[in-house]
């Protein structure tokens, strides 16, 4: 079960406003200097609000990089959806890209310090259907299937994808995106 990172949910815009301002200073506080000196209160100063104020919203830093990374991962998610579904490609050239962003995203998070390296269920299922969709819609697989490709291709890619990324000595992510794809593609055409 995923930690409560907000405190409490802002319902008016005005703090709407401010825990956006808090997790952009968050950001910014990252960017300008290392993890280790990241703390709330070069958060607060950064978004210009009391500590006090920052912590109505956010338990502690961690809470406020959970919800960085849970941002990170919801955009990760929206982005290869709008990839598979980019008309202006091919079928193929949709999941290719997909992949490569997917890998190219999943690797920067495992370089940042913080990543609580939580699952992420909702999105994992929500990519799952995204992905169902996309297979079906381009007849890789057809309308009575039951979903468990897509579910098969979602772990998949996630668990190489996660291996590749955790290895330090692995610089070049291209060799990998394409064995990924080949190897999806071929599972794909077999239409199990």
């Amino acid at each position: 079960m995923k930690p409560q990172q907000l405190r409490k949910n802002p319902k008016q815009i005005r703090s709407k406003l401010m825990v956006d301002n808090i997790l952009e200073s968050a950001v910014r506080v990252l960017k300008e200097s290392p993890y280790e000196k990241f703390t709330t209160n070069r958060v607060a100063e950064a978004a210009g609000i009391s500590v006090g104020s920052l912590y109505q919203y956010f338990s502690n830093k961690q809470a406020i990089l959970l919800e960085l990374e849970t941002k990170a991962v919801n955009q990760m998610t929206e982005n290869v959806e709008k990839l598979l579904f980019d008309e202006r490609h091919t079928s193929q050239d949709r999941l290719f890209n997909a992949i490569k962003y997917f890998f190219v995203t999943e690797s920067s998070f495992y370089d940042m310090p913080f990543t609580s390296n939580l699952e992420f269920s909702a999105q994992l299922n929500k990519l799952e259907k995204t992905v169902d969709y996309f297979l079906k819609s381009n007849q890789y697989t057809d309308e009575s299937s039951d979903g468990f490709l897509a579910g098969y291709l979602v772990v998949l890619l996630s668990g190489v994808a996660e291996q590749v990324a955790t290895r330090k000595d692995i610089k070049d992510l291209d060799p990998w995106i394409q064995a990924t794809f080949d190897t999806v593609i071929k599972i794909i055409d077999k239409k199990y």
